[in-house]
């Protein structure tokens, strides 16, 4: 039995292994143990290791800036190129959250941020538009009001359309509270849980650093710069400290720098970071911009920046929890940008930037008179106009030579002393002035007050109708209907009675009063209104100007005072000989001292602010429509226009460092015009090279009559060429006539603008001259064809348009697009293109015609109005001046448009200086310029001299 049961089992035993289902389970068996066992591990044994691996690997992309490219002058001498500079980023890693205690660390290492930065005396480079002012005050630093409405719609967290109309009352203060309290600045606790105090210096800097980052809508690993261009020894205790200051690391970049300021600013300009609202516009053109990004703002590196910018590379990683690089996807490198070189030569531009000065400074000398002129400046003619020296004076307080401020400071010096002491009584006692003229029920009208107290009166009404009082809004229909306003205007009513119709029928807004709960009438809310008017404008610096002015005027501060004052301050290099002379009060010897400082260019002319204190200076190659120079004075350092206090104080200059006059002062081109004319006259055949017209001096055809410069004398009989050596105005307003008058002997005005606009188009004067710069656009006279013809109406245009219109009459009618490009290259130095001069047109003119134009431009010169100008010159110049008025209280403009040799144009030098007096001034510039393009005078002679060698010429025309 037992041995059958044994015999079964083996049998049952050799069939299994015999059959294919047992090879099949014994691997099954096998591969499932091998499972098991590797699940054993990685979830009992190392389970919470690949759990947290899993949990913070995260996957991050991550761009870099490519290099921007070089700008290089023709001769290869290096403008714009990029610096290396550590700066200080902070970025979001994930290290604090959002609970209680990680808003409190946060703010912890914030603040802890804030007060390294301090220690290093450096300031936080951020998007938070208040800054705080050295007595503590807080103030907004936008430039204008929108974007001051956006900054408080964005520090409170809401679109600016969600705001009511009274949000945006807010001060700078209020803000900054706000700002503090939301972001919980105010409420920090240390680790032991003590409250930390704060000044309101590091709480600033704070609030400044985390707005900034909250522009980027604070994404994870994305970086935020801070603080530009730390030292080493910073940058070595930042990253000492990288373990409290979680996200902050020190980033290597390269910054654009600048050489040659203030001599090629206008051309090269210079870069900015990327704002809010230009962000779309620019990803509209490339996607790639993000906000921070470094883009060209002016100039070249604005007008070049598809070319100069690099192009981004990007990295694709996976980061830990504390932002720690695991792994690198995938990287792609950033490439350099394009170089650019120009036309423009350094040197050239250097040389004739002081040969501008020169002349501007030995203008400006020769124009500062001792005596009061005020009453004979109203009678003379505009080229005769001088300049009272009290004048002078005060724009070392206007121009802000002169910090009044440091007047009562602790170090002030004796004469700053004194200012301050004798503004401050003049002050009370003006203040008491106004504020018993206005409490008057019996006021006087504007014109029946005296004139410091007009200007004051004005500054106050104009204060109160500015958008930043908001008093009174001055496109409110009730106010523009109101019989308060008409009467204003005319001057038939005082300003109490002005202001209390304005509170009565309530356009004058005085909701902006603290006024209490109980009822106020309108005889007490208009003397508190007139209290608060008084406490405004008594901490109003640009008041303070207005005392200044008047003080001065009235010889209450005397100016040698301030003169002394430019010593105390450092303004002037010591001199104590002169600073005691000063001391005497000799008040002739006041003046010269000034005069000599002007002449030998210690004090500029835009430091003067006073007619003339700019112009500009265009050379351009005629055979080929490149500008050789392009000089504006005066200038700027590009490579401090991202600071904002820099920033701010040129736009606060009166002498408009940031305009480019070049390319963006439009004025009337006068008698620079005619040989247009003259062209027009002869292509349409309403006169030939043998009409003669006969110069009476004063032109009586059209009313009002045109007056000749030579008036009440005569020219007698001209023919065209005559016409524009003699710069006839009979002659050509006799011209404009002819162009207005058809085949029939009708005379039509439209024909005549007709004529003169087709002419005037063809020189290219109805759009921009080609160069790659920001230019105002020109405008063509299209009224009053006989002042048209003469340069006058309302022609406008800028220095390269007359340049390229000059260019093309000295090349007999090729019109180019002018540039200061030459070339492209890439960052190896490997050509991408050459900029070919472009012609846009060939103009069809008879050489008969040219041949009359070219004659008179060079009898101007030889024979004619500007001959005393360049009396001795054996350089063949052709040229034609250009007078013209704009304002009766202020000098001509003056402009000279030229080439040469006369035989053979190379060049042509365009010369424009506002209000400077005579074309003579112009002309007299010109001639200098010409003397250095021909190596008659070399850069260095010119360094080495002042304006003494300079004289104001007065040439008619």
């Amino acid at each position: 039995m037992i041995k059958e049961v044994i015999d079964l089992i083996r049998e049952f035993i050799s069939r299994l292994i015999g059959s294919r289902l047992v090879a099949l389970g014994l691997v099954f068996s096998i591969l499932f143990s091998v499972l098991a066992v590797r699940l054993f591990n990685l979830q009992i044994l190392e389970g919470n290791k690949y759990l947290a691996e899993y949990q913070d690997r995260t996957l991050a992309q991550v761009t870099t800036s490519g290099t921007r490219g070089n700008i290089y002058d023709r001769d290869g001498k290096l403008l714009a190129y990029n610096e290396l500079q550590y700066n200080i980023t902070i970025a979001d890693n994930g290290a604090y959250d959002t609970t209680d205690s990680g808003i409190n660390e946060r703010n912890l290492m914030l603040s802890k941020l804030a007060s390294l930065i301090e220690k290093y005396g450096y300031a936080v480079d951020g998007q938070y538009k208040i800054k705080m002012n050295d007595d503590g005050t807080m103030e907004f630093t936008t430039q204008s009001d929108n974007e001051r409405r956006r900054f408080i719609a964005n520090a409170r967290g809401k679109n600016i359309d969600d705001l009511k109309e009274t949000d945006f009352d807010m001060t700078a203060q209020e803000v900054f509270e706000f700002s503090k309290k939301r972001y919980r600045f105010d409420n920090i606790r240390d680790k032991k849980g003590n409250p930390v105090m704060l000044n309101d210096s590091t709480t600033l800097d704070m609030i400044n650093i985390f707005y900034t980052m909250r522009l980027t809508a604070y994404q994870r690993y994305q970086t935020t710069t801070i603080v530009k261009n730390v030292s080493k020894e910073c940058m070595a205790e930042i990253l000492e400290s990288k373990g409290e200051l979680q996200g902050v690391d020190i980033e290597n970049i390269s910054v654009r720098k600048y050489n040659y300021a203030p001599y090629m600013s206008h051309i090269v300009g210079y870069t900015g970071q990327v704002r809010e609202d230009q962000l779309a516009a620019l990803q509209k053109k490339d996607p790639s911009y993000e906000l921070n990004d470094t883009v060209g703002v002016w100039g070249l590196e604005k007008s070049m920046e598809s070319e100069l910018k690099g192009q981004k590379g990007k990295r694709k990683m996976y980061l830990n929890n504390v932002g720690s690089v695991l792994d690198v996807v995938s990287e792609t490198e950033a490439k350099a940008g394009n170089d650019i070189y120009t036309t423009i030569s350094a040197n050239d531009q250097i040389a004739i930037y002081h040969l501008l000065e020169q002349e501007l400074a030995g203008i400006l000398a020769s124009k500062i008179s001792e005596e009061d002129t005020t009453d004979r400046n109203a009678v003379v003619k505009q080229s005769q106009i001088m300049i009272p020296v009290k004048n002078a004076y005060f724009q070392l307080i206007n121009n802000n030579v002169l910090d009044i401020e440091h007047f009562t400071s602790q170090n002030a010096g004796s004469a700053e002393k004194q200012i301050a002491s004798i503004s401050a009584s003049n002050k009370k006692k003006k203040l008491a002035e106004i504020e018993q003229e206005l409490m008057s029920s019996d006021g006087k009208k504007l014109t029946e007050l005296d004139q410091d107290l007009q200007a004051y009166f004005v500054y106050i009404y104009d204060y109160m109708t500015s958008k930043d009082s908001g008093i009174i809004d001055t496109e409110n229909q009730k106010y523009r209907e109101s019989d308060a306003y008409t009467k204003w205007r005319d001057d038939a009513i005082s300003l109490h009675d002005f202001i209390m119709e304005g509170i009565e029928e309530s356009w004058i807004d005085t909701s902006k009063l603290k006024l209490s709960e109980d009822y106020y009438d309108t005889e007490n809310i208009y003397k508190l209104f007139v209290q608060q008017i008084i406490d405004r404008i008594s901490n109003d610096t640009d008041f303070d100007k207005v005392l200044y002015r008047y003080a001065i005027s009235d010889k209450i501060l005397p100016g040698y005072l301030l003169l002394m004052a430019l010593f105390e301050q450092g303004v002037l290099a010591e001199d104590q000989l002169s600073y005691i002379q000063l001391s005497t009060g000799d008040e002739h010897f006041a003046y010269t001292f000034l005069v000599n400082k002007i002449r030998n260019i210690e004090l500029t002319p835009a430091q003067m602010a006073l007619d003339p204190c700019n112009g500009s200076v265009v050379v351009t190659d005629v055979k080929t429509g490149k500008i050789r120079a392009l000089v504006t004075y005066p200038g700027f350092d590009n490579n401090q226009i991202s600071n904002s206090d820099y920033l701010k104080k040129c736009n606060a200059d009166l002498s408009l460092p940031l305009l480019n006059s070049a390319t963006q002062t439009q004025l009337a081109p006068g008698s620079t015009f005619k040989p247009i004319t003259a062209v027009a006259s002869l292509e349409e055949h309403v006169m030939d090279l043998s009409t003669i017209i006969n110069c009476t001096g004063k032109y009586e055809e059209v009313s009002p009559a045109i007056k000749c410069w030579i008036y009440p004398s005569k020219h007698g009989e001209e023919n065209i060429i005559d016409g524009i050596k003699n710069s006839c105005n009979y002659f050509f307003a006799d011209v404009g006539h002819r162009l207005a008058t058809d085949g029939n002997g009708v005379y039509n005005q439209a024909l005549g603008i007709e004529r003169i606009q087709k002419y005037a188009s063809a020189f290219g004067l109805d759009r921009l001259s080609g160069v790659e710069l920001d230019e105002a656009q020109p405008r063509i006279s299209d009224y009053d064809p006989e002042r048209s013809a003469m340069g006058q109406a309302n022609h406008a245009y800028n220095d390269v348009q007359l340049s390229r219109y000059i260019t093309a009459v000295a090349n007999n009618g090729t019109l180019f697009d002018l540039s200061i490009l030459d070339k492209i290259t890439d960052a190896d130095g490997n050509v991408k293109k050459v900029i070919e001069p472009k012609v846009i047109d060939q103009l069809n003119i008879s050489q008969t015609t040219w041949n009359a134009v070219h004659t008179g431009l060079r009898e101007v010169v030889t024979e004619g109005v500007a001959k005393a100008v360049f009396q001795g010159q054996d350089i063949e110049v052709a040229g034609k001046t250009g007078t013209a008025q704009e304002r009766e209280d202020r000098g001509n403009h003056a402009v000279f448009v030229s080439y040469a040799p006369y035989s053979s144009p190379e060049i042509s030098v365009t010369v424009t200086i506002p209000y400077g007096y005579s074309s003579g001034n112009a002309a007299n510039l010109a001639n200098s310029v010409y003397n250095y393009c021909y190596g008659k005078d070399s850069l260095d002679s010119i360094l080495s001299r002042n304006a003494s060698y300079v004289r104001a010429m007065n040439v008619s025309d």
